[in-house]
């Protein structure tokens, strides 16, 4: 029989490995957020070039001057478009905690167009309108 020490370390390691296989889970992706993962670029302000990474929930935005780190929500049966939510997690002190909400399409595997409202009301179209309402048109890295 073992002691009771050992007992208790067994369902320590028991516990500890359900929660890590639980929250493995958690990250699980799928749909089209499975089909964003990977690297894009595209322009970001003014011009930019910049490279969009989705990596699980998260996407990552690196300009020539300004970085970003989002949590990433994408809701595909969302009509007339699907939409995207988009958590500041890091970025300018201006900007983290705020949530863009958006929309979004596929074009084929390597493209990928997101149209978001920085603050407000979700758009109803994919259309730039001054600095209220942006349209990204991110191309698949290869």
């Amino acid at each position: 029989m073992l002691p009771r020490a050992a007992w208790i370390a067994m369902a320590v390691a028991g516990l500890l490995l359900s929660g890590a296989r639980l929250h493995a889970d958690d990250e699980k992706i799928e749909g089209d957020l499975k089909k964003a993962q990977g690297e894009w670029t595209g322009q970001i302000l003014q011009g930019q070039e910049a490279l969009y990474t989705f990596k699980g929930k998260k996407l990552t935005i690196k300009g020539a001057s300004r970085s970003y780190e989002m949590t990433v929500t994408m809701n595909p049966e969302a009509t007339p478009e699907k939409s995207i939510d988009l958590k500041i997690d890091e970025g300018p002190a201006d900007a983290k905690g705020q949530t863009s909400r958006g929309i979004y399409k596929f074009d084929g595997d390597d493209k990928l167009v997101i149209c978001f409202a920085p603050m407000g009301e979700r758009p109803q179209k994919f259309e730039q309108k001054g600095f209220e309402q942006f349209t990204m048109e991110l191309k698949r890295k290869k």
